[in-house]
């Protein structure tokens, strides 16, 4: 599920008793729940308060709109290392934090207002009156408790039900364990209902965008009625546009494989909640499978690629068709750091293990620049992946200064030309690697890559510039550009870029399939309709 659109603000205390290390702990703990947000104006929205013996508001729910924007907004946050006021926190986020003026939207089915409490010691003011305001004005809170914590304080400030709102850790060396929990907490309408158990009717999740459909009725289920009918209707839809069933499976295989849950719903009737159907073998997933509240989904090890099927997986021939020569552009500056610059060299290994490296399919090389620019090896030069990577191992760490627009025009002139291995008429893709602002201009060559018709990947960590990174990127440039605050997560970006890289020619890309697609789209969500309103007016 895609995570619910949520207003949501931390509210974390930075008194003299959090260590600066300690601190740190706090903004890793956040940027990874940060991480895991749909992110946006009509999305989730995320502010922050800064406490101690006053309050600073770091930044509000409308300053930043993108993950990027928000992760490095993180990053510069410093303690204020004085006292404990942590009721005053929460009148400030009460009162602005969640107001029409700081961006906050007006509470509804489709939007949840969300505070997370982050302490570690004992208030030096009352937080039971204030808290209870908060609650009553619409907003959820949890309260995360730290070492010597007063737990009585916590249970305070915390929603109901306590137990899913109150969480206690014994050192900030190990909150980042509670990120998991957040992450499933803010996600979609089957997800939350199904893990705070409001209903004990079985949820299903399909593959269409944000939709969730929990529907019960007199605490009997009318999933299986209902899915019987939609999957009659995706079959017909198939059996009338055969050549182009791989388009339709994209957006109705959940419907075409609950076969298995319909008939273990019929045999147990009511009140059932079919949890994982991948712990009882009841998928056809060929490697790996991901269990939803009453179905389930399937992906591929690290390597491989989803075939059209939604089960079989296959390895990546690299781009549209079967050949891609691919360069990597990396930062080898001194703020990248040795034992950094190992993590990335893992980074670029990663992708290449998602390829299959040929003559005639996928063509790798690499550059890295600093102060100046150096081909570590051109296109082709080696011809299986044991090579490449063997390659990126030996690469020596250059340090010194950061010219990103330099190396931006060797890929131009140099690493994408016929002497240097580039073969015409194949793809070109450029992954651009980057942990600071560039020392030098890079607008005319970052413009003048994209004009050339190279896809263009623009990655960066740490303090990495959003805007340099966007300008970078190809369109659409939120598909083409990631950022994320530290090096150690750099390999969840490889495991993305690894699907954007292979995307397969789709026989179906014409306009008459996808209007053919919408309409159908549309009948189901008739059907649905329909048949929800005839059993509500029995």
């Amino acid at each position: 599920c895609r995570t619910k659109p949520t207003d949501l603000v931390f509210v974390i205390d930075s008194s003299r008793s959090v260590r600066p290390h300690e601190f740190e702990k706090v903004k890793v703990f956040m940027s990874q729940v940060i991480e895991g947000l749909d992110v946006g104006p009509n999305s989730t929205r995320v502010g922050v308060i800064n406490y101690a013996s006053a309050v600073k508001n770091e930044f509000s729910l409308k300053t930043y709109q993108t993950k990027a924007g928000l992760l490095q907004a993180v990053r510069r946050i410093e303690p204020l290392s004085t006292g404990t006021m942590t009721g005053l926190a929460i009148q400030f986020a009460i009162s602005q934090a969640f107001s029409d003026s700081e961006g906050a939207r007006v509470k509804s089915p489709n939007f949840n207002k969300v505070a997370i409490v982050v302490t570690d010691g004992r208030p030096q003011d009352g937080v039971q009156d204030v808290s209870a305001r908060a609650r009553a004005a619409g907003i959820e809170i949890f309260a995360i408790g730290v070492g010597r914590v007063d737990m009585h304080t916590l249970r305070q400030i915390a929603s109901e039900p306590l137990d899913d709102h109150v969480d206690y850790v014994e050192s900030y060396s190990v909150i980042e364990k509670l990120t998991h929990k957040f992450q499933e907490a803010f996600c979609g309408l089957c997800a939350t209902s199904y893990h705070f158990g409001r209903t004990q009717c079985s949820v299903f999740c399909t593959d269409f965008p944000g939709i969730c459909k929990r529907i019960c009725f007199n605490q009997i289920c009318l999933l299986p009625s209902l899915f019987s009918i939609i999957t009659a209707v995706a079959v017909t839809v198939l059996s009338v546009t055969e050549r182009c069933w791989l388009r339709l499976l994209q957006f109705s295989f959940c419907l075409l494989s609950i076969s298995g849950v319909r008939s273990r719903l019929r045999s147990a009737g009511r009140n059932v909640l079919v949890s994982d159907l991948c712990a009882t073998g009841d998928h056809d997933c060929e490697q790996i499978c991901i269990s939803t509240p009453g179905a389930y989904k399937c992906a591929c090890k690290e390597g491989f690629t989803l075939n059209s099927d939604g089960k079989t997986c296959s390895a990546c021939s690299g781009g549209s068709g079967s050949a891609l020569d691919l360069v990597f552009l990396i930062d080898g500056s001194k703020s990248v750091r040795p034992e950094n610059f190992e993590l990335v060299k893992k980074f670029i290994n990663q992708i290449v293990d998602s390829l299959e490296v040929s003559d005639k399919q996928a063509q790798v090389g690499l550059v890295q620049y600093s102060s100046s620019v150096r081909q570590e090896f051109p296109l082709g030069q080696f011809k299986n992946k044991k090579d490449i990577k063997a390659a990126v191992k030996k690469m020596a760490y250059m340090e010194k200064g950061t010219m990103t627009g330099q190396a931006l025009k060797y890929l131009i002139d140099s690493s994408f030309s016929i002497i240097n291995g580039a073969r015409p008429g194949v793809p070109k893709v450029g992954i651009v690697f980057t942990d600071g602002r560039s020392q030098d201009y890079i607008t005319d060559a970052a413009k003048k890559a994209k004009d050339l018709g190279f896809r263009m990947f623009a990655v960066g960590v740490g303090n990495a510039v959003e805007d340099e990174l966007r300008e970078i990127a190809s369109e659409p440039v939120a598909e083409h550009y990631f950022y994320t605050a530290d090096f150690r997560t750099i390999s969840k970006i490889g495991k993305k870029l690894q699907m954007k890289i292979c995307i397969e020619e789709d026989p179906c890309e014409c306009k008459s399939i996808v209007k053919f697609q919408t309409k159908v789209e549309d009948l189901i969500n008739s059907l649905q309709r329909k048949y929800i309103l005839r059993k509500l007016s029995l």
